[in-house]
């Protein structure tokens, strides 16, 4: 796999590691609405302080930085959500939309490179979404307690 789309991976799959992922069996304290509010204003805020830092790029390094912020804001609005609402659903479209936001600045990084590399690059930054994506699928119906949709009882 591509170093870089490696690491985008591993970056954005991060914030999922965190205390209080539900997603990893850590429950947090439920979030009020105004928690979600603020971290919520928190993120746009970020983002347009993280497109603000892009202004100054040319080329193809400013097509990555956007698609960064945007994979950014995307992501953690997505993650928001999933805390907030506490399902897996919720986590698992979470899950999805990093994925998502990962193929798409991988996309953009793929786009400096040419001929063989550049289908490479694609390849791989394609076969990281859908690995991702079958990952989030597969976490969403351990969660909801298999295949026939009950907990079984086994840990």
């Amino acid at each position: 796999m591509n170093g870089a789309v490696a690491a985008l991976c591993l970056v954005a799959a991060g914030a999922f590691a965190g205390a209080g992922n539900p997603a990893l069996g850590k429950p947090a304290a439920p979030m009020t609405k105004q928690q979600y509010e603020a971290a919520r204003t928190r993120i746009e805020a970020q983002f347009k302080a993280d497109r603000k830092l892009c202004g100054p790029l040319k080329g193809n390094r400013r097509e990555v930085c956007d698609a960064q912020a945007k994979g950014r804001a995307k992501a953690e609005k997505a993650q928001l959500e999933a805390r907030y609402k506490r399902d897996p659903q919720t986590v698992m479209e979470a899950k999805i939309a990093t994925a998502e936001a990962n193929h798409e600045v991988a996309q953009a990084k793929c786009d400096a490179l040419k001929g063989k590399a550049e289908t490479r690059c694609e390849r791989e930054a394609k076969a990281a979404k859908e690995a991702a994506v079958r990952q989030a699928r597969v976490e969403k119906v351990d969660a909801t307690g298999g295949i026939f949709g009950h907990d079984t009882g086994e840990r």
